[in-house]
């Protein structure tokens, strides 16, 4: 076996699927992958206080475990019931939880589900108002810690994944200092969400703009002669290892968009999952990748899917190329060519902040794609052009 085929079958990789039990576990298991990241959401579940419905996790768990994969639940999402206040008058779901509210859905959630589910992952994102419009201390005392207590408690053997932090804007970094100062002791997986572009693709990404890497592990610094002129915050490695921690990192968001049947938009789609693997490959310490996301409804608001829902198709929906690529690059591992040396980027010089860093990923060499990579998107490419045509 070769090295890159080893290294492939060794990453963990999966794909959100919210709440879907046949189209998500379904594409999820036919793309190759291991894992699926759910909603199990605390406002579903626990409409009324001391009431619970696992209903609907139920389906999508037994779904998935049926399909030999498995599960990342994430608790999250105060029901109105549980309320301090909506300070912002935008709803509920990211208010601050009553005390004492979200430890007991969590051991609720935790022992209907441990059979089944071994990692739960603490809120999504709450670093975007959107989703939490508490503070950082706040998430701490009032989610992370609590819920990790009555996580462990009913479940010694479950573990938690957090903060699952968003890296939009420049407070992902404070707060995961935050996160780490006052909780590491309660996380046994890091997790966040990198959605940025990779230098070799857009021009700006890594110079003008942060880039996947700068998110990621080294922070961006724009010097004009001597003088520093810009500097961006610090990426989860960089804040990971100020605070010594040596848990394992999840990405449990990545993606980019790509409408079903625009060509180029899909063949950029299949190069950054490529990028996005190859990268992990090379840094023994993220260890799992779960794509966003599974599938597009249509009239979908957006297109990260790898396949689309569709009824009439045979599996139920229509396969991206990703989906190729995803399935084909465990069988063919030239189609995601071993990945270069340490140290080296994929130019072969050394990395920094504003390229590849060291270990960067080598699906390009020069700037245009290997040969590999860029003969299997011509082929996916071409195989559905003619799928259509037939159709």
């Amino acid at each position: 076996m070769s090295l890159a085929l080893t290294l492939f079958a060794a990453a963990v990789l999966g794909l959100n699927v919210h709440q879907s039990s046949t189209v998500g576990p379904n594409a999820t298991k036919a793309a190759g992958l291991s894992f699926v990241r759910i909603d199990a959401n605390w406002l579903d579940a626990e409409k009324t206080q001391g009431t619970f419905d696992f209903t609907l996790f139920d389906q999508v768990v037994d779904a998935a475990t049926a399909r030999g994969l498995q599960v990342l639940a994430v608790l999250a999402y105060t029901p109105a019931w549980a309320s301090t206040g909506d300070t912002l008058n935008d709803g509920p779901n990211n208010d601050v939880p009553m005390p004492g509210t979200y430890a007991a859905y969590v051991t609720a959630a935790v022992n209907h589900l441990k059979d089944r589910v071994t990692y739960y992952e603490i809120w999504n994102e709450p670093d975007l108002q959107t989703f939490w419009e508490g503070t950082a201390q706040q998430y701490v005392s009032e989610i992370l810690v609590p819920g990790a207590s009555a996580l462990h408690a009913a479940c010694p053997s479950c573990k938690v994944v957090a903060p699952a932090l968003a890296t939009v804007g420049t407070t992902y970094a404070t707060f995961l200092d935050v996160v780490l100062a006052q909780a590491q002791s309660s996380i046994d997986v890091i997790s966040g969400h990198d959605y940025a572009q990779f230098p070799q693709d857009t021009p700006g990404a890594g110079g003008l703009s942060d880039s996947f890497y700068n998110k990621l592990e080294a922070h961006r610094i724009v010097t004009v002669g001597t003088s520093v002129i810009y500097e961006g915050p610090l990426s989860f490695k960089e804040v990971m290892d100020a605070h010594g921690a040596t848990q394992p990192f999840w990405i449990t968001e990545t993606g980019i968009e790509a409408t079903y049947g625009d060509v180029v938009a899909e063949a950029a789609q299949a190069r950054y999952y490529c990028r996005v693997i190859e990268s992990m490959l090379t840094r023994s310490w993220w260890t799992t990748t779960i794509f966003y996301e599974a599938f597009d409804e249509p009239p979908a608001p957006n297109h990260f899917g790898v396949c689309v829902d569709d009824p009439d198709a045979g599996p139920g929906y229509d396969e991206k190329p990703v989906m190729g690529l995803l399935r084909d690059a465990a069988q063919a591992p030239a189609l995601c060519p071993e990945p270069p040396d340490a140290g080296a980027d994929a130019d072969g010089d050394a990395g920094d902040a504003e390229g590849v860093p060291p270990g960067g990923c080598g699906c390009e060499s020069g700037g245009e794609p290997s040969f590999y990579v860029a003969l299997f998107l011509a082929a996916l490419v071409a195989s559905r052009l003619r799928e259509r045509r037939v159709g």
